[in-house]
């Protein structure tokens, strides 16, 4: 399965459009023309370590933010609504590659916090990747053989 971050944004939106599917998602800042309610999908500091086999472990830290109204009557009850509902979906959530294939990622370290009446729900997403190779394996064995009489 290709692992790559354009797959996991579009993932994650799925499963907040299953919950909020009339609030507007961005996977950037908006300088104009955000409409609360609304979510933004960010990647935190991310980490790659090298392991045997020319194999990798992906750490990725991503943060939703969920922005609503300011000083709206009951915008405490909808941010814990919201984390409510981030804790119940994201511990195991669908991964689409976009060809059709879907498996389940589990997700690690999740928190979330409210800061200035926007809710923060922290996580990452740890997965053991391989680059693809380009190898051409060997077709057949030219030349002579020889083995040793004895």
């Amino acid at each position: 399965m290709i692992f790559t971050l354009e797959n996991i944004v579009g993932s994650i939106a799925g499963v907040l459009k299953a919950g909020y599917p009339d609030y507007p998602l961005y996977d950037s800042p908006v300088q104009q023309g955000t409409e609360p309610p609304c979510f933004f999908i960010f990647f935190m500091p991310s980490t790659v370590e090298s392991q045997a086999g020319g194999r990798y472990m992906r750490d990725l830290g991503i943060d939703i933010v969920f922005v609503q109204q300011r000083n709206i009557a009951d915008g405490n009850a909808e941010i814990h609504s919201v984390a409510e509902y981030l804790d119940e979906v994201l511990e195991l959530f669908p991964y689409s590659n976009g060809g059709g294939e879907t498996v389940l990622v589990r997700t690690s370290e999740r928190q979330w916090h409210d800061e200035d009446m926007e809710l923060h729900y922290q996580f990452h997403i740890r997965k053991r990747v391989e680059l693809p190779k380009d190898i051409t394996l060997m077709q057949k064995l030219e030349g002579d053989i020889y083995v040793k009489q004895e």
